[in-house]
């Protein structure tokens, strides 16, 4: 392991030594900021720490005694099987459990009363195909395996029951509701919503408009626009609010593309609207963060200040008062991690923001955006932002999402291009993607 300690005026110059000497691979291990020379604090000067370092992952294995070897081995090795086959017999249950399932489905939307019986008889017998399985389930990992497994299980389980509920539940429903009811269940909005458009609109239109597809559709896209929280005011070329500077800080978990939309911002605001915009980032926890955000300031033209400490945040923010948009950049935090949530909080609190946006991405799982939104919600959040678009696989858990958070939807992402790539959240432009429009 090869620790070094640099130090700068700045988080800037002192980040900008580490990957001089070090490289890009460089691993943050300690920081903090501290003043240097002056009398009784007049005239000193801050000094910015860094302690960084490669290969401080790399632990010494510490070795069994010579006459333990042997045991030691053969318990792990015995051990290691035991784990194989474990995983064998998990993955063959779960696949022959889902498979039972859609062929007794198949067997009652058909009308055959033998189907799912011969299915069942047919399918293969559990040692059988296990050496064949074992192959395939030993390419991966026991934690990727079962969660695999688990998800295509509540997949399958989720469809079969939404299915029978199409076909038994609302047998009074026209031809085209209920093409249209089936279509916001593949999409994944809620039941219940679902079940609230359709009926809204069965009870406005008469029989005729209900046969005619267009109307049935405009009608359609009318009531889900109204389900969606959305605020009036937003739009990525908004000018300052005429109360000084306008200042927006995202947050949100790992992964979400934060960064990449706080540069679709930045130039929206900079090069559409021709407004000075100034770049803010805390997420001084990876060297890649930094420069990738320096790389889109230097592109687009506008100043970016790198803080470590929320009272640096505060100087920052005070050099950018005369600005007309402030845009600030966070880490990416763990919705299980509270000291880093809480390490978060000081800083939107002592950043005083007129805005702040959670980040959630589309192609993350309903289950996982809400608890994202609970764990962040002890944290000031005033909208949501939703990114990757383009990675979806359907759009009613927006939807769904907007509405458990109360929060109104700003800004949409739908691709990698900057600035291109964003949009206002529109009411419409949701409604009609979760009626099957393409971005």
């Amino acid at each position: 392991m090869n620790v070094k300690t640099f130090q700068g005026s700045t988080m800037a110059e002192a980040l900008g030594k580490v990957k001089a000497e070090i490289g890009a691979d460089a691993v943050i291990l300690h920081t903090r900021s501290f003043k240097r020379g002056g009398v009784m604090g007049i005239g000193s000067k801050t000094v910015v720490e860094i302690s960084a370092g490669v290969n401080v992952n790399v632990q010494t294995r510490k070795k069994n005694p010579p006459k333990e070897n042997a045991e030691s081995n053969e318990r792990a090795s015995r051990a290691a099987e035991f784990e194989k086959r474990n995983v064998v017999r998990s993955a063959y249950g779960a696949a022959a459990k889902v498979a039972t399932k859609a062929a007794v489905a198949g067997a009652s939307s058909s009308g055959n009363s033998n189907a799912g019986t011969t299915a069942v008889a047919e399918a293969p017998a559990p040692f059988a195909s296990t050496k064949e399985m074992a192959a395939s389930v030993l390419n991966h990992s026991t934690f990727e395996l079962r969660n695999e497994m688990s998800s295509l299980r509540g997949m399958v389980e989720s469809l079969l029951q939404r299915t029978a509920t199409m076909a038994s539940a609302r047998p009074d429903m026209p031809g085209q509701l209920a093409k249209a009811y089936a279509g916001l269940i593949s999409q994944q909005v809620a039941d219940e919503l679902a079940v609230r458009v359709v009926d809204d609109v069965k009870a406005e239109l008469t029989p005729e408009q209900l046969a005619n597809p267009a109307m049935v559709r405009e009608k359609l896209t009318a009531k889900l626009e109204a389900l969606v929280p959305v605020g009036k005011g937003s739009t990525v070329s908004r000018s300052s609010t005429g109360n000084g500077c306008r200042s927006i800080c995202l947050i949100g978990p790992t992964g979400v593309g934060k960064t990449t939309t706080i540069a679709k911002l930045a130039a929206a605001f900079k090069l559409k609207q021709r407004l000075r915009v100034g770049l803010i980032t805390i997420d001084t926890y990876r060297i890649a963060a930094v420069d990738q955000l320096r790389t889109y300031a230097n592109i687009i033209g506008v100043p970016l200040k790198v803080v470590l400490t929320p009272s640096e945040l505060q100087t920052a923010m005070k050099d950018f008062a005369d600005f007309d948009v402030v845009l600030v950049d966070t880490a990416g935090r763990s919705p299980t991690d509270k000291a880093k949530l809480d390490e978060l909080n000081s800083f939107v609190v002592a950043g005083g923001f007129t805005e702040v946006h959670l980040v959630l991405a589309s192609t993350c799982t309903q289950e996982g955006m809400e608890a994202a939104i609970d764990r962040f919600g002890k944290i000031r959040t005033d909208q949501i932002i939703f990114t990757k678009l383009d990675e979806a696989v359907s759009f009613g858990v927006l939807l769904n999402v907007a509405r458990r958070a109360s929060k109104t939807l700003s800004y949409i992402t739908t691709g990698q291009d900057v600035p291109e790539h964003i949009e206002v959240g529109q009411p419409r432009r949701l409604a009609r993607l979760i009626l099957g429009d393409k971005l």
